[in-house]
């Protein structure tokens, strides 16, 4: 099976390509191949012959969002509807990513597939847009939150490096949500695959308890004691202190899996358990 993935260059892309490359043929386009901010992105996919199409790409930073509306439509949500008609058109197959900023995130509890979309930001907004467009072409959607994983650095790498520098750390304890481990998500895309991939919306998340930023901080902090390292004091710290934050977050936005777990046969893995393994690989490779 011939499989092109945009992004490649990013964390979710970057390991879906990894992933896929063992068994089938990757056909990768970054953005210096396939610039999803161009008009004509969606034109483009001609000069490449695939089976399957999975767009992780996106214009992820809130800041830069808010700052830039008018980019953030043509990356977000523009293209992945220019995508879906063109994948539409030939009958491939398509994966969009989106994420779980398409809530309000304003009372606690786990969100499904059905609940409805409230985005308080540009990102979230365009996010959304995005999504529909893919899914009124019968393409198929998953949404994920707060990704981690070997590709790149992201919040629990900051964590333990700044941990075992000695540094006091710091932490966002009222936003919660449930992480996802990109090792295990290309899994769960293998699985899709499999599966005859079904069209629609998919939460693609681990399964555990909900947690905050400063509870993810407190359990690598309980790693690292366990393997017998000093660990630094940590702070809570409130999103209203978050003075760098000038588009808004939904504080809760942690995703039910149940459909997931269907396509799966199985309940994801405990956010948990992914963490220490990722954990496990930084430390053998420091």
């Amino acid at each position: 099976m011939r499989i092109a993935i945009t992004g490649t260059t990013g964390r979710v892309g970057r390991a879906l390509a990894r992933h896929f490359s063992l068994s089938h043929e990757v056909i990768e386009l970054p953005r210096s191949r396939l610039d999803l901010a161009s008009a004509d992105c969606g034109g483009r996919l001609a000069a490449w012959d695939f089976d399957v199409l999975m767009n992780p790409a996106g214009l992820t930073g809130l800041e830069q969002c808010e700052e830039d509306p008018e980019l953030a439509r043509r990356v977000n949500a523009a293209a992945p509807a220019a995508l879906a008609a063109f994948c539409r058109e030939r009958g491939t197959l398509l994966l969009h990513f989106s994420t779980d900023y398409v809530f309000d995130g304003r009372t606690p509890g786990l969100r499904s597939e059905e609940d409805a979309t409230a985005p308080l930001s540009v990102y979230g907004m365009t996010k959304r847009e995005g999504e529909r467009a893919v899914l009124d072409a019968g393409g198929t959607v998953m949404r994920i939150s707060w990704v981690f994983g070997p590709e790149k650095p992201a919040f629990p790498d900051q964590i333990l490096e700044r941990a075992l520098a000695g540094e006091e750390l710091a932490a966002v304890a009222d936003k919660e949500s449930r992480p996802t481990f990109t090792t295990d998500l290309a899994e769960w895309v293998a699985a899709w695959l499999a599966a005859g991939a079904p069209a629609g919306c998919f939460h693609a998340c681990s399964s555990g308890p909900v947690v905050s930023w400063h509870g993810i901080a407190v359990e690598i902090l309980a790693f690292l004691a366990e393997k017998g390292y000093a660990t630094p004091p940590l702070r809570a710290l409130s999103l209203d202190q978050m003075d760098s934050f000038r588009a808004p977050r939904p504080r809760h936005t942690a995703m039910a899996t149940e459909r997931l777990e269907r396509l799966l046969g199985r309940p994801p893995r405990d956010w948990r358990a992914a963490l220490r393994e990722h954990l496990e690989s930084r430390l053998i490779s420091r």
